[in-house]
């Protein structure tokens, strides 16, 4: 639900509402762009968790969050840190992310979204293109 609000902020965001404060023109193409990554990030980071294997019922040995966990127990002297990385990822795999976590990843991949953008279409929306690949 959450992402369907960011997504109409997004878009409310993007277009020039007569105000005398700067403002930019955007085309929709951007917002597309920029909404697609916003929505591509707060879906796929659950999915992400999960598969590095922080989970409900716990860390899965033999994941990659079993080793994660151990590289930082070593770094710490034996023990994981409250709030830290591994902490912060298995809340995120037991109960799903917080509103705070959502609006931070909305934000990170619509950031990327308006990047990929920018990088792959030229201003006429025209995949850049060099010989065998993109520029």
């Amino acid at each position: 639900m959450l992402h369907l609000v960011y997504t109409v902020l997004l878009l409310s965001a993007a277009f020039n509402t007569g105000s005398s404060l700067p403002s930019f023109e955007i085309d929709w193409s951007t917002v597309a762009w920029i909404a697609g990554g916003a929505v591509t990030a707060v879906v796929a980071a659950p999915i992400a968790v999960g598969a590095l294997g922080f989970t409900a019922a716990g860390i899965s040995a033999g994941s990659g969050a079993a080793g994660l966990m151990s590289t930082f127990a070593g770094m710490n002297g034996g023990a994981t840190v409250a709030g830290g990385v591994v902490a912060t990822l298995q809340s995120a795999g037991a109960i799903g992310l917080t509103a705070k976590g959502i609006t931070v990843l909305a934000i990170a991949g619509g950031g990327f979204g308006y990047l990929a953008k920018s990088y792959f279409l030229d201003e006429n929306c025209v995949l850049k293109q060099k010989g065998w690949g993109f520029v």
